[in-house]
């Protein structure tokens, strides 16, 4: 990803008036990230640039309007660690003042203290979003990593001058308001999704279980894969994809070795491929738990894409899931950890096909009253606009 040009720069001020809302996290952009892009790109009142402490290989990003404080080499990883660890926002503040930024919306929690560092550097209020785990894991969890050192340091600035809290739903508020947060602050704001991209084509159905995340613990692949062997075992013909990695690949696909579960690991996909299974999946299952370190989800995007494409879900009756599907209606929600509920709540939709397309067009029609992520996007607006007005 290129660093942007004066010219470039120059370019995009002189085309767009509209106010800027700088759009941070910590890394410029994950893979798993693409619900960070779409929301960004989704904006109409507000033009958005891209801030981070460092660029990762990833996602790609508009090349003139993305800056990282570190930009690679010894004097970049030195202006990280005086950015994370001493409040010197550096050269990347002064390029940010080009795009005469209005409000910084920092991702993900442990993003918030050096959010909050660019947005004093740049007069800006500050908004942080909560995900999951930056809301659900202990104290004591956090200070084992030097992320989440940085994150306790600097967790009662954030609690005290963010202007806006967002949860990612009711459960994230939830657990921030146990935490200390002040309650009038938080405000549960959903993702949305982009109805126009998950629409449904002319796929054929297929006995297919999908699987969309990474590989932790929290999302319970392995009551999933163990779910299917027992499908297995009763003859049913139905397999599982799991798309996505994470550190316990090596282990999950030992254990479908061990039980005998038909399951492809896909790996991470291109987005329209994730789509096109989810188009072909009898049903997406999404077996979420809360991990030993209290790790737990918000609201699983994947949740609300399989629905827009018209496709039922299974899942947890764990923090935010519920509070993405109507229950019975556009998906079956069953316990944490119970394989033989998970299985036979897929076994429903492997059996029948007229159930798969009727909680199909029902989730359809929910997510587009209450999901679309051009709503969504107006929603995040109205909050930029509530942030600077209370700045003023």
């Amino acid at each position: 990803m290129a660093r942007p040009t004066a010219a470039g720069t120059a370019d995009t001020l002189a085309n767009d008036a509209r106010p800027t809302a700088v759009i941070y996290t910590h890394s410029l952009l994950e893979r798993s990230m693409t619900f960070i892009r779409s929301h960004a790109e989704a904006l109409t009142r507000y033009r958005p640039v891209y801030a981070g402490a460092h660029r990762v290989p990833g996602l790609e990003l508009p090349p003139d309007r993305a800056i990282a404080v570190n930009e690679g080499g010894f004097r970049g990883q030195l202006a990280e660690i005086l950015f994370r660890r001493f409040g010197s926002a550096g050269t990347a503040a002064e390029r940010l003042r080009r795009f005469r930024p209005t409000v910084l919306h920092a991702h993900f929690g442990l993003s918030g203290p050096s959010g909050l560092t660019l947005a004093d550097a740049l007069d800006t209020p500050l908004i942080v979003t909560y995900h999951g785990q930056d809301a659900t894991i202990t104290d004591d969890e956090a200070r084992r990593s030097w992320r989440g050192r940085e994150y306790l340091r600097g967790r009662a600035r954030v609690m005290e001058r963010a202007a806006i809290v967002i949860a990612v739903s009711d459960f994230i508020r939830s657990r921030l308001v146990a935490k200390g947060y002040p309650a009038n602050k938080i405000v549960t704001h959903y993702n949305g999704i982009d109805l126009e991209f998950f629409r449904r084509g002319s796929q054929v159905r297929e006995p297919v279980v999908l699987f969309v995340g990474r590989f932790v613990e929290k999302k319970g692949c392995e009551y999933l894969i163990r779910a299917l062997a027992e499908l297995q075992r009763s003859g049913i013909a139905a397999r599982g994809v799991l798309v996505g990695d994470g550190p316990l690949r090596p282990a999950l696909e030992r254990l479908a070795a061990e039980t005998g579960a038909r399951v492809e690991f896909a790996g991470f996909l291109p987005l329209p491929d994730v789509k096109d299974w989810l188009a072909r999946a009898s049903v997406v299952a999404v077996p979420s738990v809360t991990a030993s370190n209290g790790d737990s989800e918000g609201l699983p995007t994947v949740i609300l894409e399989a629905q827009a494409m018209g496709t039922p879900v299974v899942a947890t009756r764990h923090a935010g899931n519920a509070e993405g599907v109507i229950e019975g209606r556009t998906a079956l929600v069953v316990g944490e950890r119970d394989v033989r509920a998970l299985s036979d709540a897929i076994r429903f939709f492997i059996d029948d096909a007229k159930l798969v397309e009727r909680f199909g067009a029902a989730g359809r029609a929910f997510v587009e009253a209450r999901f679309g992520i051009a709503t969504q996007a107006r929603g995040l607006e109205d909050l930029y606009d509530q942030a600077r007005a209370r700045k003023a």
